[in-house]
């Protein structure tokens, strides 16, 4: 089942809790992309350029093992990736594929950076999925 497609930030529960001015703030710094079935998006032990958001469609993350490649999990909309990688400076241990056609918000390590500063909510959603960063990680 396909999640359902998001053409704007403030739809996407990420920045559900962002105030208008935050939100404006935000939108410049995410880059609305369609992307092709199998394109991969990041893979794994590579170091991370973008911190992505579904915003429709699904990816799918997969790591190798010593029995060939496993399914990790499925994201859908308004799911993210990339956060992790980010905040720690260290590369990925999973590869991200289109498993459907998608549609993505895309930004940049400072981009991210940048929207962390801007919203606390953001933040604080972002630290919750991932528990071994710190706070002092997001101006970095």
């Amino acid at each position: 089942m396909e999640s359902p497609h998001v053409d704007r930030i403030e739809d996407l529960e990420l920045f559900a809790d962002c105030r208008k001015a935050e939100l404006r703030q935000i939108q410049p710094l995410m880059t609305y992309l369609d992307v092709a079935k199998n394109q991969v998006l990041m893979r794994e032990g590579d170091f991370v350029r973008q911190f992505i958001v579904v915003g429709g469609g699904t990816a799918r993350l997969t790591r190798k093992t010593g029995e060939g490649v496993a399914e990790v999990t499925d994201l859908g909309s308004g799911e993210f990736l990339g956060e992790s990688s980010l905040l720690a400076g260290t590369r990925t241990t999973v590869t991200a594929t289109a498993a459907t056609d998608l549609v993505v918000f895309v930004s940049t390590p400072g981009e991210f950076r940048s929207i962390l500063r801007i919203a606390p909510s953001v933040e604080h959603k972002v630290r919750q999925a991932s528990p071994g960063w710190s706070e002092g990680n997001a101006a970095a």
